[in-house]
């Protein structure tokens, strides 16, 4: 009996080691995360690492595996990774209206609209930001923002304090600042064209301080012809700043590196960049206690940056995890994460949602935050469909080398407008 009642209970325990080892198995996942792509620098190393292991601890049984980006949407690494079956379960990438609407297209990446409600996403994101994913596609959302843009003009303070300058509040004053940089023999605004992104976002800026936000989103639209004397006077303007000699046209054949170049050794005034400069400014030892922000002075209204979304997050439609990745989704929007991210040495963009009590680690980045707070305008390189933009930044060029005329310019791309439309 006592024999009986021993293998009894033997069996038993082995039974519930089953069961237990069973449920242990279930419950192991893998989470496997496509980027960021400075994964590989120690600061930012540092800081996914630690939020990697976090997530672990608050789901146990769960191992989230980096997959090092060998690219983005726009060179196609996203597209091929995905189509591969060997891809991510989650991604962070590059974005913007052009670009997600290629793989969406392509119908690689899930929607998402019905997750924003039901796990309350379309609360933790500023107002205008879902206002404006929810004006996009007919109102279906395939991603969830986790970098926004807020590109400016960043100055040296020590160089305007030593001058008298200041960024003033209208365009006209604008162009008497760059009148008194030039006649000190330095450049008054760098720009490296031959990086599209560089191109496109001093001309963005000068657009809207031309034009004003509604009247670029309308062209961005397509609503609005971009030969309309309301929307083409940003391209005039640009190729006056040219003839003026306040954009040298040798400049024509800078990238962004080159161009930063100019600037980080003060050969130049003024750079049009947003957050993610600070991290080319640490690479470059520039002292970025120095550097000033401020949006491009306007004659039509209040000034404010350009940008637009410029990272987020996707789930591919093959995603092995979808559930799992939406629970990623969810840790990585909330507060105590963002404000993680956001004081963290390595931050080096502006966030998707309001943060309390948040101290910046850089000054600059302060700046940027509180110039972007009421919200941004339209870099139109991340809004225009992927057709029109080799043309966008072509006639970018050809107007930074004094080849076109802005109205030229401008016709060129409604041309393509047209055909995209």
């Amino acid at each position: 009996m006592q024999r009986r009642t021993l293998m009894a209970s033997a069996l038993a325990a082995l039974a519930a080691a089953v069961t237990l080892g069973a449920a242990t198995a279930a419950r192991a996942q893998t989470l496997v995360m496509w980027g960021p792509e400075q994964i590989t620098e120690p600061l930012v190393a540092e800081l996914w690492n630690g939020i990697k292991s976090d997530f672990e601890a608050a789901n146990p049984g769960v191992t989230v595996e980096f997959m090092p980006p060998t690219g983005n949407i726009s060179n196609g690494a996203v597209q091929a990774a995905i189509q591969s079956n060997a891809g991510p379960d989650v991604m962070l990438t590059n974005s913007g209206i052009a670009r997600v609407t290629t793989v969406v297209d392509a119908a690689l990446v899930a929607p998402l609209t019905a997750a924003y409600t039901e796990r309350g996403w379309d609360k933790q994101i500023y107002p205008w930001l879902y206002k404006e994913l929810k004006s996009q596609r007919g109102g279906e959302i395939y991603e969830v923002p986790d970098g926004l843009d807020a590109l400016g003009i960043w100055y040296h303070k020590d160089m305007f304090a030593e001058n008298g300058w200041a960024i003033p509040g209208t365009y006209a004053d604008f162009l008497t600042l760059m009148g008194e940089i030039k006649e000190k023999g330095i450049n008054p605004i760098a720009i490296g064209p031959r990086t599209a992104g560089s191109a496109g976002h001093l001309f963005g800026n000068v657009l809207q301080a031309s034009s004003g936000s509604p009247v670029v989103g309308e062209a961005i639209a397509g609503k609005l012809p971009w030969t309309d004397p309301s929307i083409a006077l940003g391209a005039v303007r640009v190729r006056e700043l040219v003839d003026a000699g306040f954009i040298d046209k040798d400049m024509a054949a800078l990238d962004l590196d080159g161009a930063a170049r100019l600037w980080f050794n003060k050969r130049a005034a003024m750079f049009v960049a947003g957050p993610w400069f600070t991290a080319n400014a640490r690479n470059a030892g520039y002292d970025l206690a120095n550097a000033g922000f401020a949006a491009m002075p306007s004659d039509i209204g209040v000034a404010m940056p350009t940008g637009g979304v410029g990272w987020s997050w996707m789930i591919p439609a093959n995603s092995r995890q979808p559930e799992l990745a939406m629970k990623w989704i969810d840790f990585i929007l909330s507060e105590e994460v963002m404000k993680r991210r956001a004081e963290n040495p390595a931050s080096t963009m502006l966030y998707p949602r309001a943060i309390k009590g948040y101290n910046p680690p850089t000054q600059i980045l302060a700046e940027i935050f509180s110039a972007a707070a009421g919200g941004v305008g339209y870099n139109p390189s991340v809004y225009l469909p992927a057709s029109v933009l080799d043309t966008y930044f072509q006639v970018i060029q050809g107007l930074i080398s004094a080849q076109i005329t802005g109205d030229e310019g401008m016709a060129q791309i409604q041309a393509k407008m047209a055909e995209a439309h």
